[in-house]
C-alpha cells in the first residue's frame, strides 16, 4: 500500500505540474486516468476509467481562477480507487465527484496563501532583487506541488481501507442505483457542453450522430470517423466558395466594385 500511495501522490503531482505551467491538458480525466493506470501497473484499466470520467466532466471547464470542480484530482483518486479496490467503473465515478469538490476547497486555501505573497513579490521587484524574487517563486511552486503530493499519498494511505470497507458495506440495491446514476452522468456532461455549443446550424449534425448510434448501432469511433469526413468536406466546400467569390468580384484598375461605389457616392455628395 505504501508504494501505491507513492505512485498516486506522484500521479497527482504530475497532473498539477501541468496546471502550474499552463493548460497542458494533464488535468483531463483521460490523461490523468492513464497516468494513474501506468504508475499502478494497470494502464488498460486506467484508460477505461479515465474515458468514463471524461464523459462525466466533459462540460466542466476552468476559466481563469474559477474552478467549479477539480476534475483532475477527482480523476486521479477515482481511477486509483477503482484500480486498487478492483471495483466497477460506477464506483470510481461515484467516488470521483465528491473528491473533485474537495480539491476545489484545497485549491482555494492555496490561493489565499499565494495571494498573501503578492506584496513580497512586489517589494522584491521594487528593490530589483531578482534572486529573492526567484527564490520566493521557487518556494511557491514547491509548496504547490508538494501539497498535492502529500494529499495524494495521505489520501491513499488513510483512505483505501476505509473506502474498501465502505464500498463492501453498501447494499446491493444502492450499488445498482449508483451504476444507473453513473450511466446517466455522461449524458449530463454532454448536456453541459451542448449548452455552450448548441445552435440551429449544429442541430442536424447532432441528430445525425444520434441516428447513427441508435438506428444503425454505430460505435463512438464510427461516429467520430464519419464526423471527421463531414468536417473535411464542409471545410473544403467553404474554402472553394470563398475562392470562387473572390474570383467573381469585378475589379477596375485594381479597385473592387465596392471601392468604386464608395468613390462614386463621395463624388456625388
Amino acid at each position: 500500500m505504501f508504494v501505491n500511495a507513492l505512485m498516486v501522490g506522484l500521479a497527482l503531482t504530475i497532473q498539477k505540474f501541468g496546471d502550474w505551467y499552463g493548460s497542458l491538458g494533464f488535468n483531463r480525466p483521460m490523461v490523468a486516468g492513464t497516468i494513474v493506470g501506468i504508475l499502478l501497473g494497470h494502464p488498460t484499466q486506467g484508460i477505461m476509467i479515465g474515458a468514463a470520467l471524461e464523459l462525466v466532466y466533459l462540460g466542466s471547464i476552468s476559466l481563469g481562477g474559477v474552478m467549479p470542480q477539480d476534475f483532475g484530482m477527482g480523476s486521479v483518486f477515482g481511477t486509483a480507487f477503482g484500480i486498487l479496490l478492483s471495483s466497477k467503473t460506477s464506483v470510481a465515478i461515484a467516488l470521483s465527484l465528491p473528491i473533485s469538490m474537495l480539491g476545489t476547497l484545497v485549491y482555494q486555501v492555496f490561493k489565499i496563501w499565494a495571494t498573501a505573497l503578492v506584496p513580497r513579490f512586489e517589494a522584491h521587484l521594487k528593490e530589483h532583487n531578482i534572486k529573492a524574487f526567484n527564490r520566493l517563486w521557487q518556494m511557491q511552486r514547491a509548496v504547490y506541488l508538494g501539497m498535492w503530493f502529500v494529499l495524494g499519498f495521505v489520501g491513499i494511505m488513510a483512505g483505501t481501507n476505509a473506502i474498501k470497507t465502505l464500498v463492501n458495506a453498501i447494499p446491493q440495491p444502492i450499488m445498482n442505483g449508483l451504476t444507473v446514476a453513473a450511466g446517466m452522468l455522461p449524458a449530463v456532461g454532454i448536456a453541459l457542453l451542448m449548452i455552450t455549443l448548441w445552435n440551429r446550424n449544429l442541430a442536424p449534425w447532432f441528430f445525425l450522430g444520434f441516428a447513427i448510434v441508435s438506428f444503425f448501432k454505430g460505435t463512438m469511433i464510427e461516429v467520430a470517423f464519419i464526423g471527421i469526413c463531414i468536417a473535411m468536406l464542409v471545410a473544403v466546400a467553404d474554402l472553394a466558395n470563398r475562392h470562387k467569390g473572390s474570383d467573381d468580384t469585378p475589379t477596375t484598375n485594381g479597385a473592387s466594385a465596392s471601392d468604386e461605389d464608395v468613390e462614386e457616392d463621395f463624388l456625388n455628395d
